[in-house]
């Protein structure tokens, strides 16, 4: 089956007031054809309502909408080149599965062959096929969700747009479906905007990952960007987890940090300047007290499967320090409460913001 190539998409400048709120600031955004991009944030972070603009269903304030060479900006919905997916299905109960997915072709007014071999097609690609005749009401969520994306890939739209498609299903269910969409999206190569707030589904599913806050976009990068090099503290402390430690900058360039000095890769900052400093909890390595380190004791001990959670307290720092360790190493070091331990800090691991 062939979609046709994906559509570039291109925001200038979007704004949004809802009375004298302004849920939207100055939106810049290039999403190529073919990329999966994710908007990830809070709630009331402004991501549905700029996807809500993209499609259509709410009008920006000012700025443009460019989708290929066309601008956008004021067309109505089904003037737009779009599929969408709703967190509900939206599915019609009374119609069976095949009428469904053919929804969208009969306004298209294709020969009944083709829609036929088209919703065939659709079938066999998300593995329904033999559900054809079924109603949603006899389906699963995620068999529902299923035959809502093939509804709305039907038509071969150039956009493809999913507000939070797997928030309703149960973990499980999620899991299997963010592979699937993800195999869909890519055998397909359709331009896909994903709404979610789940940090997992933007991390295993995106090309690239827009952080929202506040109706402003903090960053834009691949899943290991943000979460390696995070732009702001707000990013580093919404995806994953992450130690924030308050220091400042000695004359030669290096930081403290519970009485250890650490060369720091950013040396533009200037000497005694306040900083707050962040690193992952996976990045710290322990090792036996006598082989050095900043000593520190493990105050609590959370078992998740295939890491161990620590809760450790260094002399000198008045927050707890959060340290993951894989199961094997926890064997090695015969993890307890109470252990005093070696901890090091790699410095290309540390992000470094202004306090």
């Amino acid at each position: 089956m062939t979609q046709g190539c994906g559509s570039r998409l291109q925001l200038h400048g979007i704004n949004k007031h809802f009375g004298a709120t302004q849920v939207l600031r100055d939106i810049h955004l290039d999403i190529q054809p073919g990329e999966l991009l994710c908007f990830l944030g809070p709630s009331g972070c402004g991501k549905t309502t700029l996807l809500r603009i993209i499609a259509g269903l709410e009008a920006q304030s000012s700025g443009r909408l460019l989708q290929g060479e066309r601008d956008i900006s004021l067309l109505p919905p089904r003037q737009r080149d779009f599929g969408i997916v709703f967190q509900s299905y939206a599915l019609f109960p009374n119609l069976s599965v095949h009428a469904n997915i053919a929804f969208g072709l009969r306004s298209q007014r294709l020969a009944k062959a083709a829609i036929n071999q088209r919703v065939s097609e659709l079938l066999e690609l998300i593995g329904l096929s033999e559900h054809a005749n079924k109603y949603p009401t006899q389906l699963s969520g995620g068999q529902q969700q299923r035959v809502a994306l093939a509804r709305a890939l039907a038509p071969a739209p150039g956009l493809l747009l999913l507000d939070e498609p797997l928030s309703a299903l149960d973990a499980r269910v999620r899991g299997h479906l963010r592979k699937e969409i993800r195999r869909l999206q890519q055998q397909l190569g359709v331009t896909t905007i994903l709404v979610t707030h789940d940090q997992e589904e933007a991390l295993t599913m995106a090309d690239r990952v827009v952080v929202m806050n506040h109706g402003v976009i903090e960053q834009i990068g691949t899943p290991q960007e943000i979460y390696r090099q995070p732009a702001s503290p707000f990013v580093a402390e919404f995806i994953g987890a992450m130690n924030f430690v308050d220091s400042q900058r000695d004359a030669t360039g290096r930081i403290s940090l519970g009485g250890q000095l650490l060369e720091m890769p950013q040396p533009d900052q200037q000497p005694g300047q306040r900083l707050r400093l962040a690193f992952r909890p996976e990045e710290v390595r322990l090792v036996p007290l006598h082989e050095g380190g900043l000593a520190a004791h493990i105050e609590h001990l959370e078992f998740l499967g295939t890491f161990i959670r620590l809760r450790m307290r260094v002399a000198g720092l008045s927050e707890a320090l959060t340290v993951d360790v894989d199961a094997r190493s926890a064997r090695q070091l015969g993890l307890c409460q109470g252990l005093q331990l070696g901890m090091h800090l790699p410095a290309e691991a540390l992000s470094c913001f202004a306090a």
